[in-house]
């Protein structure tokens, strides 16, 4: 390979490393050609299989780098209580365990549940004799032997016990007490207190013979496939982002493993310490990963694809913390020619980087990607 002699400061180390190959070691000649350029030579290009290529459009995906942790979101969390006081018969849970909609929790025992059913049954007796009462009167008024003031009497304390017996019967639901066991004369002195939703038991606050208050949560259920993620986006991004908009969040402990999601709200306030803004995420974890609230996770949102020019990673070197590749010149007896250009890159993607003065370049220009740099690689 050869080089033109005021091209010494760029390639002292190369030349340097080549000297000290061992004497067994297959060696290259460094001769410097005229006009700054780069010599290299058809048998080198065929040893090394050096080959050429042209800056070309590619795809660019921006993201945004965030920190956050996981949340429980407002409609995937029970706090689990009695709307009426009574003594906790059994526990019929423990901490962790998944259960499902409907399923008891906890059964309480109050004589006051049995008075309830017993109110509710006499309304329903109530409103059939008032009915009665009432049809008698209907059919007295045709015949013109009751008044229409007698009759109206009669309909409107009929009409008020079938208010009066739905009433209770609705008290006995809020409860979950089913009005339909207590018409069958099914009355219990128990109250089962059932999940309102698939979930984990996050934690118990409650113990067997305790009295407990309506005011009292006895323990609290978790929907752990609902859980949001909060992150912490810098006010500089949040204008890039919107709703709806893809990420792929990691466990730091498996950080390999990506987990997709959505964002599904941008706050509308501004952190005055950090500049951050924060954005809320659901999250669709495949069967196998198991999250909690309150673990860290770090996520990447996606962005829309942006075309930049670019070259591929193999075609640039780096000396004094900038990068320069070798752009052809011209071509004479299968030897190439190369000058030394000064590159300005940006983000790198799918094994190229993007090259920010490329309209510095005719777009048919030919530069070195690959092979003609292992003479040097092997004298290193």
């Amino acid at each position: 390979m050869k080089f033109k002699t005021n091209n010494l400061a760029f390639l002292g180390s190369w030349i340097l490393s080549m000297a000290l190959v061992s004497c067994d070691s297959q060696t290259t000649d460094i001769n410097f050609a005229e006009n700054d350029l780069i010599e290299l030579t058809a048998e080198q290009i065929k040893e090394t299989n050096a080959q050429l290529g042209s800056i070309s459009t590619k795809n660019f995906s921006q993201q945004v780098n965030a920190n956050g942790y996981l949340e429980t979101s407002p409609n995937s969390e029970q706090l689990v209580n009695s709307l009426k006081g009574g003594r906790i018969l059994e526990i019929n849970v423990e901490t962790g365990q998944k259960v499902r909609k409907g399923q008891t929790l906890v059964k309480l025992e109050n004589p006051e549940f049995v008075e309830m059913q017993r109110a509710y049954l006499e309304a329903g007796f109530e409103v059939n004799k008032l009915r009665e009462q009432w049809m008698r009167k209907k059919n007295l008024a045709e015949d013109q032997i009751a008044s229409t003031s007698e009759l109206q009497m009669a309909e409107a304390a009929y009409l008020s016990a079938i208010a009066m017996q739905r009433a209770m019967a609705e008290n006995l639901r809020l409860i979950q007490i089913d009005p339909e066991k207590v018409d069958a004369h099914q009355i219990s002195a128990t109250l089962s207190i059932k999940a309102l939703m698939d979930g984990h038991i996050a934690d118990i606050s409650c113990r067997k013979g305790q009295w407990v208050n309506p005011e009292d949560q006895l323990m609290r259920l978790v929907d752990l496939s609902k859980l949001r993620l909060k992150l912490d986006v810098f006010e500089k991004d949040v204008h890039k982002l919107k709703q709806g908009s893809s990420l792929l969040a990691y466990l730091p402990e498996n950080n390999h493993v990506p987990i997709a999601g959505n964002i599904q709200a941008i706050g509308r306030e501004i952190d005055a310490y950090n500049r951050t803004v924060k954005v809320f995420a659901l999250l669709h974890p495949d069967s196998e990963t198991v999250l909690m609230p309150g673990m860290f996770l770090h996520a990447y949102i996606q962005l829309a694809s942006v075309q930049k020019k670019a070259l591929p990673e193999s075609a640039f070197l780096e000396s004094d913390d900038k990068k320069y590749f070798l752009l052809l010149k011209s071509e004479e007896s299968g030897n190439w020619y190369f000058e030394k250009k000064h590159a300005l890159t940006g983000e790198s993607a799918d094994g190229f980087i993007a090259l920010l003065n490329f309209n510095d370049f005719a777009e048919d220009a030919k530069i070195l990607i690959s092979g003609g740099f292992q003479l040097i690689q092997e004298g290193e």
